[in-house]
C-alpha cells in the first residue's frame, strides 16, 4: 500500500510525460534529452530518465523529480505543484492528509477568487443589455458564438463595484481582491479596476485564470486606456505569460511553428480561422521570458504584427533576444491597415496565404532599412550599418551570418572585411532569462576543475560498472579529494552503488550528488559520441588523476623552493629540491 499522494501520483504518473507537455523531448538510447528549459544553452544537456524518473541538466545542475520540476518549471511552492500533479494523475487529496495542508496557499485562494470573477464577467455578458451590445460588437468582427465560450469573453458593468461586492458574497475579503489586481483606491475609496469593458480572461498553462484584459466599450470618447490589465499579482506576470499558449500549445507542438500576435482578439480570430498554433503577449512586448517560454515548444517562431525593426524599441530588443536564442524568426506580411483578426475574419485563405508566405526577419529588416535610407550616400551606409550590424551579431549560427554579412557587403557596395570590422565593435548585450539570471553563452558559467570533471567520470564509471569498486587501489584513492575518498570508501565498505542502499551510510547532500552522478552514469551512453570500453576507461581517469595530482605537487613544491630562496633557507632549500626531483622521476615512470 502506498504511505502518501506523493508517491501515489508518482506510481501513476510517467516522467517523461508530464516533462514532454512543456519541452520537446527527443530519444536517446534508454532516455530522453532536449535542450534545458531552465538555462540558455544551443546544444541538448537536458536529460529524463524514464528507468529514474528523474530529470537533470548537465549544463545548470538543474534536476529532481515530477514534482521539482513542475516547481521550477511553473514558479510554484511544492503544495501547488501536488495540486497540479495531483489533478493530472486523479489523485484526490483529503483534508486529513498531511499534504493537503502544505498546498493551502495563498494562490489556490486567488485562484478561486480569479474563477469567480470570470463567472461573473460571463453572466453580465450573457444576461445584461450592455453584454448584448457587446456581443453584436464581437460578431460584427467576426467572432463566434462557440469561441465566445471557448475563450470565455465577459463583460465589466459600469457599476463602480458590482464585482467588488459579489465577491465579498462568496466570501472573499477585500484585501485578498486587491491582491488579485481587481481593485483601484482612489480617495479612500475602493472601486472596480474594471469597468465598462469587453473582459478577456488571461489563462496560465492549465487553463486557470490567472489575470484579465479589459478593452473599453461604450466610453471610447472619453480619455479612458483602450486597454488595461491586470497589475503584476501572486498568480499574473506578464513579463511571462502568452495569451492562448494554454490552447495553442499542442498545435504548436505539433506544427512545430507559433504565429505571435498583439491583441486578444487577434488570437481569437486567428484561431478560429484555423491557425490554433496562435498565442499573443499580454500588454507587454516580447521579453525573455516569452522567449524562453516559447522554446519550450517550437524554435519557429512567426510574427505578426507591425514593428519598428530600426527603432530602440522593447519589441526590437525583444526581437535581438529571440534571434540570439536560436528561434528561426519569420514575418507575416499584413495587407495595409489590416491587423490579423481583420484578415483573418475576412478571408482565412488570404490569411493562410499570408502565413505561408512569411519571409525571413532579415529579409524583412534589410527590405525595411533600405526602404528608410539612401544607401548610395556615406550617411546612408553608415545608418544602414548602424541598424543591421546589431541584428547580425546576434546570429548564433557562423553560417548563417556568414551569409547576411555578404548580402549587407554588397548592399553597401563595401568589402566584407571592413564589414567584419564594424560587427567586431558592436556591443554584445547580456540574455535575462528567468528568476532574474543572467545568462552569457560565450561564458557560460563557472568551469569545473579537471579535478572535479575526472573524479565525477571515474565515479560515474563506477555507477555504470559496478565491478569496478573491486579495482581501486589505495594508492588511488589517495590522490582523490577527502570528500571522494569518503564517498569510495563508503562505497567500498557496503559493496553497492545502489543509491536506496547508501541512504544509511552518507548524509543528505551527499546523496544528492551521489543521484547526480547516478544520472550521470545513465546518460554515459547518450552523451558520448563513440562507446569506450568502461574499464579501460575506468583505469585511464585513475591514470590521469595519478598525473594531475603528481604535477600539482611539482607545481607546490616549486613554490616553496621560491619562497626557501627568497628566505636564503639553505636547508629547507635542499630537501625541496630533492622532493622536487623524487616527484619528477614518479611522474616521468607514471606517463
Amino acid at each position: 500500500m502506498l504511505n502518501s499522494p506523493i508517491e501515489e501520483i508518482k506510481n501513476r504518473l510517467d516522467m517523461v510525460q508530464v516533462v514532454g507537455e512543456y519541452v520537446k523531448l527527443q530519444k536517446a538510447g534508454a532516455n530522453y534529452r532536449a535542450l534545458c528549459p531552465f538555462h540558455s544553452e544551443k546544444g541538448p544537456s537536458f536529460f529524463v530518465s524514464p528507468a529514474r524518473q528523474m530529470y537533470h541538466c548537465f549544463g545548470c545542475s538543474a534536476g529532481g523529480d515530477v514534482f521539482q520540476f513542475i516547481q521550477e518549471i511553473e514558479g510554484v511552492e511544492f503544495g501547488d505543484a501536488l495540486r497540479l500533479l495531483a489533478a493530472k494523475a486523479g489523485v484526490e487529496l483529503k483534508q486529513q492528509d498531511p499534504s493537503y495542508a502544505r498546498m493551502q496557499s495563498e494562490r489556490k485562494r486567488l485562484l478561486e477568487l480569479m474563477e469567480w470573477a470570470t463567472l461573473f464577467f460571463e453572466k453580465q455578458f450573457r444576461s445584461s443589455k450592455a453584454g448584448e451590445e457587446v456581443t453584436a460588437y464581437l460578431q460584427k468582427r467576426g467572432v463566434k458564438e462557440e469561441s465566445l465560450k471557448k475563450w470565455r469573453v465577459g463583460y465589466a458593468p459600469e457599476s463602480s463595484r458590482a464585482l467588488l461586492d459579489f465577491l465579498l458574497q462568496k466570501g472573499f475579503l477585500e484585501q485578498e481582491i486587491g491582491r488579485a489586481g481587481l481593485l483601484v483606491r482612489s480617495d479612500n475609496k475602493v472601486f472596480d479596476r474594471f469597468r465598462s469593458r469587453i473582459m478577456f480572461p488571461v489563462f496560465d498553462l492549465h487553463s486557470q485564470v490567472i489575470g484579465f484584459g479589459g478593452r473599453i466599450f461604450g466610453k471610447e470618447g472619453e480619455d479612458l486606456a483602450k486597454y488595461i490589465n491586470t497589475p503584476a499579482s501572486l498568480l499574473y506576470d506578464k513579463g511571462r505569460i502568452l495569451y492562448g499558449l494554454d490552447k495553442a500549445k499542442l498545435a504548436v507542438r505539433k506544427q512545430d511553428t507559433c504565429i505571435l500576435v498583439e491583441g486578444y482578439t487577434d488570437v481569437i480570430l486567428v484561431s478560429q480561422a484555423g491557425s490554433e498554433n496562435v498565442v499573443a503577449t499580454s500588454g507587454t512586448a516580447l521579453t525573455g521570458l516569452h522567449v524562453q517560454l516559447l522554446k519550450r515548444y517550437s524554435e519557429n517562431l512567426l510574427l505578426a504584427f507591425d514593428m519598428d525593426i530600426a527603432g530602440d524599441s522593447a519589441t526590437k530588443r525583444g526581437i535581438d533576444l529571440a534571434v540570439e536564442q536560436g528561434l528561426n524568426i519569420k514575418i507575416v506580411r499584413l495587407p495595409q491597415g489590416k491587423d490579423p483578426a481583420d484578415l483573418a475574419a475576412e478571408s482565412p485563405a488570404a490569411w493562410e496565404k499570408a502565413v505561408k508566405e512569411a519571409s525571413s526577419i532579415f529579409d524583412y529588416s534589410f527590405e525595411s532599412t533600405f526602404a528608410k535610407v539612401d544607401k548610395n550616400t556615406a550617411e546612408g551606409k553608415k545608418a544602414a550599418a548602424n541598424i543591421l550590424l546589431p541584428v547580425i551579431k546576434k546570429i548564433p549560427n557562423a553560417i548563417e551570418q556568414t551569409h547576411w554579412i555578404q548580402r549587407l557587403t554588397e548592399e553597401l557596395g563595401m568589402k566584407e572585411e571592413t564589414i567584419r570590422e564594424e560587427l567586431q565593435k558592436v556591443r554584445e548585450e547580456p540574455v535575462f532569462l528567468a528568476k532574474g539570471r543572467e545568462v552569457q553563452e560565450k561564458e557560460g558559467s563557472l568551469p569545473k576543475t579537471r579535478r572535479e570533471l575526472l573524479e565525477e567520470r571515474i565515479l560515474a564509471l563506477l555507477f555504470k560498472s559496478p565491478e569496478n569498486v573491486t579495482k581501486l587501489q589505495e594508492k588511488s584513492l589517495q590522490h582523490l579529494s577527502i570528500p571522494t575518498q569518503e564517498i569510495l570508501s563508503g562505497i567500498q565498505k557496503q559493496e553497492t552503488v545502489e543509491i536506496t542502499d547508501l541512504q544509511k551510510v552518507f548524509p543528505t547532500k551527499t546523496l544528492e550528488y551521489l543521484q547526480y552522478i547516478a544520472l550521470q552514469a545513465e546518460f554515459l551512453d547518450s552523451t558520448e559520441d563513440q562507446e569506450q570500453d568502461n574499464e579501460e576507461e575506468f583505469q585511464v581517469c585513475l591514470l590521469a588523476l595519478d598525473l594531475l595530482s603528481l604535477k600539482e605537487r611539482l607545481d607546490a613544491i616549486a613554490q616553496e623552493i621560491k619562497k626557501a630562496e627568497a628566505q636564503k633557507d639553505t636547508q629547507k632549500l635542499q630537501q625541496l629540491l630533492q622532493e622536487f626531483d623524487a616527484v619528477s622521476k614518479d611522474l616521468a615512470n607514471a606517463q
